[in-house]
């Protein structure tokens, strides 16, 4: 019986699809700027031609474009969807924390990025000026399903939120462990309530479970 012993043809690559130049469109503007997210760079990353970068997009503001869509859906919807749910304001308000030390419902580095990429494009700055205002109306949604007037929602929202933006654009020194000793200050500067100690603690028990598993993520982002 004749057996093929020598493959003779070449593997045949898989066929690089849409999603994959945005993926590596989205690395490429975090780690290096969107000055750095050109065609033949990308091409060059991801082994294809252009060719293939023009099957998928029309031009590279289109995958702009596409990036900018990718970031309102990661970060944006998911902030939407966990506040809107939120059976008390201590849960709400650790699951805002939350929201933004979990890789799984918030990508930190591509939000730095986008913020990074506004100062260079007016138009990037008015998208990201329109999500933080709608963000800031989610958290103060929240702060006012339990009691508080519309004024003082909106105003602990915007210091809610700007302390949460400007915690990662100064990217500090701190371990986890150390920002979870101050949670109680912290939920009482931010609401001007005392945190329930059972749900506390289960957060911050939840939080060294997630911790022993994702050790890379423990010390870098924060509430």
């Amino acid at each position: 019986m004749n057996t093929l012993e020598i493959q003779t043809e070449a593997a045949v690559k898989p066929q690089l699809g849409r999603a994959d130049w945005l993926r590596a469109a989205m690395l490429c503007l975090m780690e290096d700027g969107i000055d750095a997210v050109q065609i033949t760079r990308l091409s060059t990353s991801i082994g294809a031609s252009r060719g293939s970068f023009y099957w998928h997009f029309k031009s590279r503001q289109e995958l702009l474009d596409g990036m900018l869509n990718e970031w309102l859906a990661v970060n944006g919807q998911r902030l939407k969807q966990i506040l809107d749910h939120a059976d008390s304001l201590d849960c709400g308000i650790l699951s805002f924390f939350a929201i933004w030390t979990n890789p799984d419902n918030f990508n930190s580095p591509l939000e730095q990025a986008v913020r990074d990429w506004a100062r260079l494009d007016d138009r990037v700055l008015e998208l990201v000026r329109g999500e933080d205002t709608g963000r800031i109306a989610i958290i103060a949604a929240l702060f006012q399903r339990f009691n508080y007037l519309p004024q003082e929602a909106l105003v602990r929202a915007r210091v809610l939120y700007f302390a949460q933006v400007g915690y990662f654009a100064m990217n500090p020194d701190e371990v986890m462990e150390e920002r979870m000793s101050m949670l109680d200050d912290y939920f009482f500067a931010f609401t001007g309530k005392v945190l329930d100690p059972t749900v506390g603690s289960s957060f911050r028990n939840d939080w060294i479970a997630f911790s022993k598993i994702s050790p890379a993520k423990g010390d870098s982002d924060a509430s």
